[in-house]
């Protein structure tokens, strides 16, 4: 059995690289074109892409406007975990629930100062309201665990305090 050499033998799959020149990567012979490739387009026209940049602007800021609503439910999840215990935890937690809005609230007028145009006044209406909606669940949670003066006994020193008028307790049954 005689081997050939390479060069005699043609295969399909095989590139010769010798035979290009050094900028041929640039250059790559003609192929035909992609499934869906068209290389006849036609431009967009201007005010077509200034209606689409318009439609950006009013998506954005609705974005930007939907951001604190999106923080409802994580701020909700978070309530019931730290419970109504006053420790540092929860406590904390609840300091934070509080300067999240109040530090967007200040800082709504360079928020929305990012997008140009002055049709941005429902999205702010809005992020406000969201922001509210958030600090009424900080204020929610601070009740629940008794940081608000809300009965006469927290301002008036001889105002008896709240008592309770039943207890439950649950445990085994006494009676048999």
């Amino acid at each position: 059995m005689v081997a050939k050499s390479d060069k005699s033998v043609g295969y399909r799959w095989k590139i010769d690289f010798n035979g290009r020149a050094k900028n041929s990567w640039h250059n790559p012979p003609s192929l035909a074109n992609p499934i869906g490739y068209c290389d006849d387009f036609e431009r967009v026209p201007d005010h077509e892409q200034e209606d689409n940049n318009a439609h950006l602007i009013v998506k954005r800021s609705w974005d930007i406007a939907l951001v604190p609503l999106k923080q409802v439910p994580m701020n909700l999840f978070l309530m019931y975990m730290i419970g109504n215990t006053l420790s540092l935890f929860p406590i904390i937690m609840t300091v934070m629930m509080f300067k999240s809005p109040f530090s967007s609230l200040f800082s709504y007028k360079t928020t929305f100062q990012k997008l140009e145009g002055s049709h941005h006044i429902l999205q702010k209406m809005v992020f406000i309201l969201s922001n509210f909606v958030l600090i009424a669940m900080a204020l929610y949670k601070c009740n629940a665990m008794g940081l608000l003066p809300i009965h006469p006994s927290d301002w008036i020193a001889f105002a008896l305090p709240k008592t309770r008028v039943e207890y439950v307790v649950g445990g085994p049954v006494l009676m048999s």
